[in-house]
């Protein structure tokens, strides 16, 4: 007896109503769960962030977040309790707990954003500087002007 996949994947496109790529493997795919209920999910392609993000994520974002818990709270964060921090406050999912009410919230990996997805990060990470510390820090290949006495 075969196995079957837990979840496949397939890139295609969408065009005047049909679908124009890989017809052939999404055939296949629905075959493969024969006889079983399945659900299936549409959701636009983005690009997986890239090294430059990551480089402007944690050289940045980070370097800047760790300056300012440092200069406004008075405490020393090494970079990854900064990440957890910011995923904490910015990138989470809330669980609710149905007999309680409480609700939860459970800091999401940032490992898997899209481009989209990862910018939109980025973004609340440099509002929630300015909200909580009227602190600008750059865009990406941005720089600011600085007034030194």
């Amino acid at each position: 007896m075969a196995r079957v996949p837990k979840k496949i994947e397939i890139i295609t496109e969408a065009k005047g109503g049909k679908l124009t790529q890989n017809r052939e493997l999404i055939a296949e795919a629905v075959n493969a769960y024969e006889g079983k209920q399945i659900k299936l999910t549409l959701a636009l392609c983005y690009k997986q962030r890239t090294s430059k993000e990551n480089r402007y994520y944690w050289g940045v974002l980070i370097e800047h977040w760790k300056n300012l818990i440092r200069e406004e709270w008075g405490e020393i964060w090494n970079k990854d309790d900064v990440h957890h921090f910011l995923k904490s406050n910015l990138n989470f999912e809330e669980l609710v707990d149905d007999d309680t009410g409480l609700v939860l919230r459970k800091p999401k990996s940032t490992k898997d954003n899209s481009t989209y997805q990862q910018e939109e990060y980025h973004k609340a990470i440099r509002d929630l500087a300015w909200n909580m510390f009227q602190y600008q820090i750059p865009l990406p290949n941005e720089k600011l002007n600085a007034e030194f006495s």
